[in-house]
């Protein structure tokens, strides 16, 4: 009988622990601004109000060995994610950046080895039409 109320509490802890949104820190008004949310007891995201106006700023979505998979950042603070960060195996392979804040991404930068721009494409006037392209030697 015991046996069996430890396992039906280890099931109801697993359910709320493995699958959920954990607040962690908090700002100076108490306030919480920045959740981790959990599948499978494993981090998958990592959100923050960087501002403390109640608003999601910065997104980190990892994989299930801990690495970096995306992240998304409002640097403006207007609710819109502005930057855009794709990852391969932990390391920056990507950025996509609204530059102009109006919700549309206008530059793309292609990253090697982490940390090597290999090119960038860019859309100068805003028309959704890239102008701009610049590559970069190996």
């Amino acid at each position: 009988m015991k046996y069996l109320m430890v396992t039906v509490l280890f099931c109801m802890i697993s359910v709320f622990v493995f699958a959920n949104e954990y607040p962690l820190d908090t700002n100076k008004d108490g306030k919480y601004d920045k959740w981790y949310v959990y599948t499978a007891g494993v981090v998958e995201s990592e959100k923050s109000d960087e501002n403390y106006d109640g608003k999601i700023d910065h997104i980190t979505r990892f994989d299930a060995n801990g690495k970096e998979l995306t992240e998304e950042i409002d640097f403006n603070y207007d609710g819109e994610m502005d930057n855009l960060y794709e990852y391969s195996n932990g390391r920056l392979t990507f950025q996509k950046i609204d530059s102009n804040y109006d919700g549309k991404i206008d530059i793309w930068i292609y990253i090697r080895k982490g940390s090597q721009i290999e090119k960038y494409e860019q859309d100068t006037d805003f028309d959704g039409v890239i102008d701009k392209t610049r590559t970069f030697g190996l």
